[in-house]
């Protein structure tokens, strides 16, 4: 529906308009009462101002708004939609700063959009991977260098954030997500989450590893001598981390051009945007766009990503 962000610009021209867009896209144009506990047994009725509704079953009042990242923001939907087409439409990703500028925001509110818009990306990564998959694995190291931290930084924080990524072969869906450390009481559990028992995994032969093959059949390719990529007889697929390492390249090119530096706390959601992208690079921006807009559902509070809870 939109090929560039000036068809989405003409297309949405009016608030209304893109209530009215969202409101379809998120109830495929049947609108449901959002709140979990409600038996869903009534029916909505709208309020004539096509923003609100009420659900007989329950009988509370709600918004288009109510439960998504949308929910409680004084920001017009408009800069909302226009926010989120840039994010997922350029390739690296895009500044807080240079995103205040371009939709006329402060760069503290352009941050705090691009970091809900990230924490709902994870709803499209989809479940994990089956047992006839083909699963990469490799763990990343982010972060400055040693040497160049300040001296009262040296004694207390880590050297680097550890990071686990697995890439399905054939697919090509990856998941990537931080953790304390690369020892195996870290690694293992994330991969038995995500990679069903009796799958193929290939790693590189980092000794937190040798346990896979009591679940899975494991191969290993041995970087240390130069080996890169290996065929086997009796092995159909060609046994190499290639794939995943190159989703590596994409995320550190990404960090290192656009953002410059990403703080271990949020690191995660970083790491949900550049999975994003990697995921569907297969659509055009307008479908990624449309994609993200159906999988709203999540709403990030300002003190939770700061860190700052207040209570009354």
């Amino acid at each position: 529906m939109f090929n560039s962000i000036l068809s989405l610009i003409e297309k949405l021209q009016t608030e209304m308009d893109c209530i009215n867009f969202f409101i379809k896209q998120r109830w495929n144009g049947k609108v449901e009462c959002p709140y979990k506990d409600c038996k869903h047994e009534g029916k909505v009725y709208e309020f004539k101002d096509g923003k609100r509704f009420q659900c007989s079953c329950c009988d509370r009042i709600f918004s288009y708004k109510t439960g998504t990242l949308f929910e409680n923001t004084k920001i017009p939907l408009k800069k909302w939609f226009l926010a989120m087409y840039i994010h997922t439409s350029h390739k690296k990703g895009i500044s807080s700063l240079q995103l205040a500028k371009d939709i006329n925001v402060t760069q503290k509110t352009a941050w705090f959009m691009l970091q809900r818009i990230r924490e709902i990306e994870s709803n499209c990564s989809g479940g994990g991977f089956d047992k006839n998959s083909v699963v990469e694995i490799d763990e990343c190291y982010m972060g400055g260098k040693y040497e160049n931290m300040h001296t009262s930084k040296k004694k207390t924080e880590p050297q680097k954030a550890v990071i686990i990524g697995m890439v399905e072969r054939n697919s090509k869906q990856v998941k990537a997500m931080k953790i304390p450390t690369a020892e195996k009481d870290f690694l293992l559990p994330k991969i038995n989450l995500n990679v069903e028992s009796g799958a193929t995994i290939i790693t590189d032969t980092y000794h937190a590893y040798t346990g896979l093959k009591k679940k899975y059949s494991h191969k290993t390719i041995k970087h240390s001598v130069k080996e890169y990529c290996r065929i086997e007889k009796h092995t159909a697929f060609k046994i190499h981390t290639n794939t995943i390492e190159g989703f590596w390249g994409l995320v550190q090119r990404g960090v290192n051009g656009i953002y410059h530096w990403v703080s271990k706390k949020h690191i995660n959601r970083y790491l949900n945007e550049f999975s994003f992208r990697y995921n569907t690079n297969k659509m055009t921006d307008g479908e990624r766009f449309i994609m993200s807009l159906t999988q709203t559902v999540g709403r990030l509070k300002y003190n939770d990503l700061i860190g700052k809870r207040i209570y009354v």
